[in-house]
């Protein structure tokens, strides 16, 4: 089960953080933040805590250097708690952890290309090959998620394993996942492994499908090594977020996901925005963009050329979705996991999972896979249900 995010205290906390990590600004902009950051009642703690809540610390760090927005640290002394101290060493693990990420990833793209292998890099990944600014080193990651076609996927999960790596722990056995093959880790390496052999879900691949995720692909310029252009990335982790992990339907506000979005768009040209407008149009993702784009103008100022044109009920999803993250994290979490029970459970998820035809899931299928779960989380089940001990 994901997580869920803790409580946001307020809005106008919220619509703080949202000014600091706000992709275009002028220095008048940051004249008038550096005034209310110096008001009364301004807590360095509490954006804080809502950044690394959110999983946007990183990203907000780099926005304080970048607009010079951090505390000074006093000349005299040089205090170990002083904030810009904190944020400072946290930054400087960060990008240390980073070069132990490149260094994995290459030795992985090295053991790839000997197996005659050449993935693509989705999500976070991408960055590490191929940055698209200084912001790109501050996007955290939870594993790498590499796309490979599917007559190649098992020699290379076989290449990967014959390098030291083993399936992660607590993985279902036997997997059977059509997204990507077993998660595989190396106890000297920092990173988990997914081979991907869908770009998406089956549910969001209906909208972004992995063929076209192949056929808009390009080629690094040094790396073995396929990369999709901002446009299609940025369109492919929309998707991920508002659909693969029904975001939209959930009205899941994903701080992080938007502010990828924003850093990517603020650099897109006029052609750039009409062929994501005419992509969502073809595959009836219109509403789902829509309401994505209005929570990113909300948050950051980033506007869409179509934001004009977007529908009252657009607005209204996007409207509910900040007013829904203003709620307690208990009703978040029950709703959350109703959600997801009733997405395991549903014929389509069960007939993917064990190879068969809708109309030949039964009761017997639902019972395998309650006792795979019990078998598989063993006491943990508790912890999943409430979301203690995830990361978002």
């Amino acid at each position: 089960m994901q997580a869920t995010h803790p409580d946001i205290p307020d809005r106008a906390l919220l619509g703080l953080l949202g000014e600091i990590l706000r992709p275009i600004f002028t220095d008048r902009d940051t004249s008038a933040l550096r005034l209310k950051m110096l008001r009364p009642g301004f807590a360095w703690q509490k954006i804080i805590i809502l950044a690394q809540d959110q999983g946007v610390l990183l990203p907000l760090i780099d926005a304080l250097g970048a607009r010079s927005l951090a505390p000074p640290i006093p000349r005299t002394r040089i205090p170990d708690g002083h904030v810009s101290v904190r944020l400072a060493n946290v930054h400087a693990a960060h990008l240390a952890f980073r070069q132990r990420q490149l260094r994995q990833m290459e030795e992985l793209l090295s053991i790839l290309a000997q197996a005659g292998v050449t993935p693509l890099l989705l999500k976070g990944v991408r960055y590490l090959a191929a940055p698209l600014g200084g912001w790109s080193a501050a996007r955290t990651m939870g594993d790498f998620d590499l796309l490979v076609p599917p007559d190649q996927a098992l020699g290379a999960h076989e290449a990967i394993a014959r390098a030291g790596y083993r399936q992660t722990r607590h993985v279902e056995r036997p997997y059977l996942s059509p997204h990507h093959l077993p998660p595989l880790e190396h106890p000297d390496h920092p990173m988990p492994v997914e081979l991907h052999v869908e770009a998406l879900t089956a549910a969001a691949g209906a909208t972004l499908s992995t063929n076209r995720i192949w056929q808009v692909a390009v080629k690094h310029e040094t790396r073995p090594v396929l990369l999709l252009p901002p446009p299609w990335h940025a369109l492919h982790g929309m998707l991920h977020h508002q659909v693969q992990d029904r975001g939209h339907h959930l009205r899941k506000l994903c701080i992080k996901g938007l502010w990828e979005w924003s850093m990517l768009a603020r650099s897109f040209s006029g052609e750039n925005w009409k062929l994501l407008d005419e992509e969502v149009r073809e595959t009836g993702a219109r509403e789902i963009l829509d309401s994505w784009s209005c929570l990113a103008s909300h948050l950051f100022s980033l506007d869409a050329p179509w934001l004009a044109n977007v529908s009252a009920a657009a607005r209204a999803h996007a409207a509910l979705t900040l007013d829904g993250a203003m709620k307690p994290y208990w009703m978040r979490r029950v709703a959350q996991i109703g959600d997801e029970v009733r997405t395991a459970f549903a014929r389509e998820t069960l007939a993917a999972r064990y190879g068969l035809a809708p109309t030949d899931i039964s009761l017997i299928h639902v019972g395998r896979y309650m006792a795979e779960l019990g078998q598989r989380h063993h006491g943990g089940m508790l912890r999943r249900l409430t979301g203690s001990g995830g990361s978002p």
